[in-house]
């Protein structure tokens, strides 16, 4: 028998390790179930009576406290019970029983159906958390439960079409009230109210803030195509985008949160689940994410990012007088941080300077003429690759970069990491296009297309010895808080000091604040990035109330 070559056993071990993960794959949503007690009939009837007496109490101002509590403790198991009992007669018995309660929305507003609204309504106690390494949870009364709100019903509520929406979720608390007649269940956004009122009492709602977030990550199953988009960008290039986690809400103020080299944008789940745990932060902040294939060059990933914000406030800020948009916190790691960065520089066609640089023993010798690099190309003449140097910066109100190569990655020098590079493929269309760059302008020469292509992937572009690394030192960027957290794997060494990927000669920049933590590469995951976080935040909301003072 002809003995197995020692790659193909390894492709082989990989096709059979993947097999095994889709297999075992764990389901996206947890599975309805009831206790056998609750199965018998009429117990729907039975939670509803007894939730009509604790509601009476509980709004009763003279009981002690501890008797308050235990009321309180029995009214949101019952009620959570109810909520399973629905959930589990719609799913699973598929029974189209009349609802036990009428339905409502943010206080106002009646559903007809639950299905109007939601896919599903999740109770968040049965959310296990397998993503995230913490579970932010508040105490009070009522059952938190996440809203699924499939891509197709925002569309029609709210016309979301200006980014790749997979669908959203809502942190919502359930309350079941009795104003007479049939009982109102109310569907109160957790992240917009801290309370509600009982007769004549007032009680702090209970929340899960972590649940939402956890359930949205594995809808949108980005983390799966990261490696792909890595490897063969084509392929899920028409598949990302910008999303936001929860319905667009003009009072808040966009996060923007760019992820890096074969990374997604769930990268950023536990920093924002750290986050969402201040009531000022989930009230005045809506946090928005970049997903993009990474094997595409960075200039040409921001130019992506760019296209997304405009269209997304084009189409809900069209006249553009929405604040908020102005004080946009753009924020950036690793690889995304570049893509950050470039997209606030005020005379971007220079990057194109380091590529005709004779100093540099001609990367691209006659790639382009001076006239295509010192000036815009005419209107007339379009096309992604102009759009890449040619465009008005971001006016981002805050810009933060996470262990970002501002002066690129040793790492990239590697030859062996410069072989694994040769394994990427362009998309078709870019590549096309850079073989035909000669129809964006008459007298430009581009003399090695084969080699420039190869060039245009994202590791090649991480090199310090890039034309894109080395072009984006000389370049100037708009005026804005900017603020730096970078590891230094816990040595305190700096400025000698590395989070192992990325040195601090290549993360630190001259202008802005800066913080360093114990952390590896992956700053976005220390507890004290967060903390980090959390002050610059508050910073911009000091400020937006400054300025909203003056007015």
């Amino acid at each position: 028998m002809q003995e197995m070559k020692p790659w193909r056993i390894a492709q082989v071990g990989c096709t059979l390790l993947m097999l095994l993960a889709v297999g075992c794959e764990s389901p996206l949503l947890p599975r309805p179930w009831l206790s056998r007690e609750l199965r018998r009939e009429r117990a729907e009837d039975n939670l509803i009576e007894q939730l009509r007496r604790d509601w009476e109490l509980l709004g009763r101002v003279k009981m002690g406290e501890s008797e308050r509590q235990s009321v309180m403790k029995r009214y949101n198991r019952n009620l959570l019970e109810l909520v399973r009992c629905v959930r589990y007669n719609v799913l699973v018995r598929d029974r189209q029983l009349p609802c036990p309660f009428r339905l409502e929305q943010e206080g106002t507003q009646l559903i007809p159906r639950l299905e109007d609204v939601f896919d599903d309504i999740v109770p968040a106690a049965d959310v296990r958390l397998e993503e995230l390494e913490e579970r932010y949870v508040v105490p009070g009364l009522g059952v938190p439960m996440v809203g699924v709100i499939p891509a197709v019903k925002l569309k029609q509520d709210f016309g979301i079409a200006a980014f790749r929406a997979r669908g959203a979720v809502s942190t919502l608390t359930g309350v079941l009230e009795f104003p007479g007649g049939k009982p109102v269940m109310r569907l109160i956004s957790r992240r917009e109210h801290e309370d509600v009122r009982v007769g004549n009492m007032r009680y702090q709602l209970a929340g899960d803030f972590s649940a939402s977030i956890e359930v949205y990550w594995k809808l949108t199953r980005v983390q799966g195509g990261k490696f792909l988009g890595l490897l063969r960008p084509q392929r899920v290039r028409n598949t990302t985008g910008l999303v936001c986690m929860e319905r667009y809400d003009p009072k808040k103020i966009p996060v923007v949160l760019v992820h890096g080299l074969a990374s997604s944008a769930a990268t950023f789940d536990n920093l924002v689940n750290r986050l969402m745990s201040e009531p000022e932060i989930r009230k005045n902040f809506q946090f928005w994410y970049y997903n993009y294939p990474t094997g595409l060059a960075w200039p040409v990933s921001a130019a992506g990012y760019r296209a997304a914000l405009r269209r997304t406030r084009d189409y809900f800020d069209p006249k553009h007088r929405n604040p908020n948009w102005e004080r946009m916190v753009a924020v950036g790691h690793s690889m995304g941080g570049l893509i950050t960065h470039y997209s606030q520089c005020t005379e971007p066609w220079k990057l194109l300077e380091a590529a005709n640089d004779p100093q540099r023993g001609n990367q691209f010798s006659n790639f382009l003429t001076g006239r295509f690099v010192n000036h815009p190309l005419p209107v007339r003449q379009d096309g992604s690759l102009r759009d890449v140097y040619y465009f008005e910066p971001i006016r981002a109100g805050r810009v933060v970069y996470m262990a970002t190569p501002h002066r690129g990655a040793p790492i990239a020098r590697n030859r062996f990491v410069l072989l694994f590079s040769n394994l990427m493929r362009l998309p078709q269309t870019l590549a096309e296009e850079i073989f035909s760059i000669a129809t964006l302008q008459q007298d430009s020469v581009l003399t090695n297309p084969g080699k420039f292509a190869r060039e245009f992937n994202s590791i090649r572009q991480l090199s310090p010895d890039s034309y894109s690394i080395r072009g984006l030192s000389r370049l100037n960027v708009r005026n804005a808080p900017t603020y730096t957290i970078l590891g230094d794997r816990g040595f305190n060494d700096s400025p000698q000091s590395s989070d192992g990927i990325v040195p601090y000669w290549s993360s630190h920049i001259a202008w802005g604040a800066e913080d360093i933590v114990a952390s590896d590469h992956h700053v976005q995951d220390a507890q004290e990035t967060a903390a980090v976080f959390t002050r610059i935040l508050k910073g911009a909301l000091h400020d937006r109330k400054i300025e909203e003072a003056r007015k």
